[in-house]
């Protein structure tokens, strides 16, 4: 029997090879199912609200409430599809509809204390990927077989190269919406790590005082004294509505219009009207006249 050391702790190496394919659940994907959860119950919500006022014809008055922000956020995301897509996409506004409110739910859901989301890495390659996906299938849908044509314009020796292009819409937008998260995570820590040690040399000798009435009392731990961090709520709470909000905002924008350009582009253009065909150009005359 092979065994293998790992931290000081003797492990069977069959049962490696055994559960070598277990798949364990992290905290940012707990959080991310989470908010899939809440976007798919608010949408089964706004779902059945919508049914039971059609069948009382509420649509003949002014929408009110929660129904008047649902079908504005409709009208929304439907007329984002209509300007920026065109004609052969009507049915994408359902699509933007769940990415804008996935995404803009997940760029603000550490405020909430919960575990990140969106400076977690598989969170923006699921979406680049999704967004990758729909982009082939919109080439395939339009352009047919030839489609793969693509691939070897202007000639064959380019095949590694149009490959390197089509794969990366992929990087691009998944490093730039990591990396604008990523930063904003980096900054925080940093600027929260500089006020933490302000506190404490301003307030370090109160430190005593302050373990001895420790403040909340249900936590036994007395990890973090308020003479470790006076300094830091103000800034980091305003810090965190920037990147959250602001950011959150940007990046959530950017993305839906990268979503929206690049499978709009796969639509063949319209050909020009022919000469005689053009209303703005009058015939020749013919020289027997």
């Amino acid at each position: 029997m092979n065994l293998v050391v790992v931290d000081d702790t003797t492990v069977d190496f069959n049962y490696k090879i055994a559960h070598m394919f277990d798949w364990s659940i992290d905290a940012p994907l707990y959080s991310s199912l989470m908010i899939m959860a809440i976007v798919a119950v608010l949408a089964i919500i706004v779902g059945i609200w919508a049914r039971v006022a059609y069948k009382k014809k509420a649509y003949l008055k002014r929408s009110k409430g929660f129904l008047f922000y649902a079908e504005w956020y409709y009208e929304f995301c439907q007329g984002f599809v209509d300007k920026n897509m065109g004609e052969g996409f009507t049915l994408f506004g359902g699509y933007f509809m769940c990415l804008f409110a996935y995404l803009f739910v997940a760029f603000n859901w550490g405020l909430t204390g919960m575990p990140s989301v969106i400076d977690w890495l598989a969170a923006p390659l699921s979406l680049s990927l999704i967004m990758f996906v729909l982009i082939q299938i919109q080439g395939v849908r339009f352009n047919h077989w030839h489609y793969f044509h693509r691939y070897v314009e202007p000639i064959v020796a380019f095949l590694p190269v149009n490959l390197i292009t089509m794969w990366s819409p992929i990087i691009s937008t998944c490093i730039r919406m990591f990396g604008n998260c990523i930063a904003g995570t980096i900054i925080i820590g940093l600027i929260q790590w500089a006020l933490s040690n302000a506190s404490g040399a301003l307030f370090g000798s109160l430190t005593t005082m302050a373990q001895v009435n420790y403040f909340p009392s249900w936590d036994i731990t007395h990890s973090t004294v308020w003479t470790q961090i006076f300094l830091a709520p103000l800034p980091m709470g305003v810090l965190n509505i920037y990147f959250s909000l602001f950011s959150g905002f940007v990046q959530t924008t950017v993305f839906g219009f990268l979503n929206a350009l690049w499978m709009a582009q796969e639509r063949p253009m319209e050909e020009e009207p022919k000469l005689a065909e053009r209303q703005d150009v009058a015939p020749k005359a013919s020289l027997a006249s």
